[in-house]
């Protein structure tokens, strides 16, 4: 998910450190896998709600990713805070946090632990920045 925080010029993105393999030590978004019987977008709501402890409203979907190495595809959603003055609170799958202004992201691409991800995260910032 690109939970987003800000609606200035250089909105923000929630990046989660991975505190589990794979990519431990690496830069992640909020995501999961579905539950049996689970929309795309109950599960992206309830991993945000799992992993950061943030309740979100989703805003669209932003594009769908191939991972071959994983043999998986990810539905990335696009989402602001529910309520803008919430922190976040890890769970076991990360360590840490971090609110990543869009005008920083180039920098931290190299550190996310999924090409796919780091490709979301890389269209948002791009998409954002072209919006602007």
């Amino acid at each position: 998910m690109l939970l987003e925080r800000g609606d200035g010029d250089d909105p923000a993105l929630l990046l989660l450190r991975r505190a589990v393999e794979p990519g431990l030590g690496a830069w992640d978004l909020p995501a999961g896998y579905l539950d049996p019987g689970e929309s795309f977008e109950q599960a992206a709501v309830r991993e945000a709600r799992e992993e950061s402890g943030i309740e979100v409203r989703l805003v669209e979907l932003a594009g769908v990713y191939h991972s071959p190495p994983a043999n998986a595809v990810t539905a990335v959603f696009r989402a602001t805070l529910a309520d803008p003055s919430a922190q976040v609170t890890l769970d076991f799958e990360s360590s840490d946090h971090a609110w990543v202004p869009r005008s920083e992201l180039p920098g931290w691409l190299p550190r996310i632990a999924f090409a796919s991800m780091a490709s979301a995260v890389a269209d948002w910032a791009r998409l954002a920045s072209e919006g602007s």
